[in-house]
């Protein structure tokens, strides 16, 4: 089953996201009190817990593919072993020794010389 990300407000409720929350307001409030340098604060502050944000929900969107992929391919597995348990029209008549369009085709030949 596939994970289902969290949502921004979701991910600040976790321990890592508190964490990840507390860490950029402080960064934001020395780059504005201490160092006086508002884009030092953004950058550290907001562009890099956005990014990891969007890092998690790129895994988690390419988790969710891969999943669906895998889902796909075990059912083509499931319809392949059914074909294979019951049999085809086309198998049969090889195992017969027959090839159904060669049987055709001699039967076109037939037609034509009577």
């Amino acid at each position: 089953m596939a994970h289902d990300p969290l949502s921004p407000s979701e991910a600040l409720r976790t321990p890592v996201g508190t964490v990840v929350a507390v860490v950029s307001l402080l960064v934001i409030v020395y780059s504005l009190v201490i160092v006086a340098q508002l884009l030092l604060g953004l950058m550290i502050g907001v562009a890099l817990p956005v990014g990891l944000y969007l890092s998690y929900r790129l895994v988690a969107a390419l988790d969710a593919l891969a999943d669906g992929a895998q889902r796909i391919t075990d059912a083509c597995e499931r319809d392949g072993d059914e074909a294979s348990r019951f049999g085809s029209g086309t198998e049969r008549d090889s195992a017969t020794g027959r090839d159904v369009e060669a049987s055709r085709s001699s039967d076109r030949v037939t037609e034509r010389e009577r």
